[in-house]
């Protein structure tokens, strides 16, 4: 069993070293693991030292992912890797002494799981964590950040209803493929969770697979646009749920008629559901 992990980035060479060294020096990876960064800026100042650094990784592959600007290049990964589990990673993610263990310990014993399998978020004090992100709308986003105190407690996996995608695994083959035209940032979480479902997995939180995600930094470099945002979910939601009155993209709906008037997210839904 073959272990590819994946990162993408936008002018983040800090981001990529320090959690590419820190997989290498921390961690027991099998000798043969594929390393794949796939470089989403057009010509950022980080991206000839990142395509430079990634040249003193073994078993390494620099991918310039030039057709779109969006977090979903990340799922690109799927197109080029050669492992037969992908961990996709943010590339300013660390991961917890043992991760990489528990990780190949239970894909090892599920090979072919149709299942996503992901771990607790941590946060910065090292104690707090969160298992899961519960689905409900707020602000700009569906999901809030829960903890399921008996789950992450115990030593087994157990499922929940998405997770921040930030880091996630999955059996190369059973990725869910066939993705919308999803563009910028935005509505990740929810949809691979029903893509996951829909093909009759589960998404299980690991107990032992703690990954901790760098959320402020001084200056962001990744642009973001809140117009894609809307358009990425309503993209998303009529691919799992086929029409505006199923009951899921009707409460969505009435959530964006809190944050933007009727004539602004009509525009917005006619340019989702036009081919790109």
């Amino acid at each position: 069993m073959k272990l590819t992990i994946s990162m993408a980035c936008y002018d983040d060479y800090d981001g990529v070293f320090f959690t590419t060294q820190s997989l290498r020096m921390h961690h027991k990876l099998p000798a043969d693991t594929e390393f794949l960064v796939l470089d989403n800026s057009p010509k950022g100042d980080h991206l000839e030292a990142t395509k430079h650094f990634l040249t003193a990784v073994p078993n390494s592959r620099w991918i310039h992912v030039e057709d779109r600007h969006s977090s979903f290049v990340k799922y690109d990964a799927f197109k080029h890797a050669t492992g037969d589990v992908v961990l996709g990673l943010d590339c300013h993610v660390l991961l917890e002494t043992g991760f990489i263990d528990h990780l190949l310990e239970w894909w090892q014993a599920n090979q072919g799981s149709k299942n996503q399998l992901t771990g607790p978020l941590v946060y910065n004090c090292l104690k707090s964590r969160s298992t899961h992100m519960n689905p409900v709308w707020r602000g700009q986003d569906f999901g809030t950040w829960g903890t399921d105190e008996a789950g992450v407690k115990g030593t087994e996996p157990f499922e929940i209803p998405m997770q921040g995608m930030g880091c996630f695994s999955f059996w190369r083959e059973h990725f869910p493929a066939n993705l919308p035209d999803f563009q910028g940032f935005g509505a990740e979480e929810w949809f691979f969770a029903e893509k996951v479902r829909k093909q009759g997995g589960q998404v299980l939180c690991h107990p032992a697979m703690g990954w901790m995600h760098r959320f402020c930094w001084p200056k962001r470099s990744y642009p973001s646009c809140n117009d894609a945002r809307v358009m990425n979910y309503y993209r998303g939601w009529l691919h799992l749920y086929k029409s505006l009155d199923h009951p899921m993209v009707q409460q969505m709906t009435q959530h964006w008629l809190t944050v933007m008037p009727q004539s602004k997210l009509d525009e917005l839904i006619q340019k989702a559901i036009l081919p790109a």
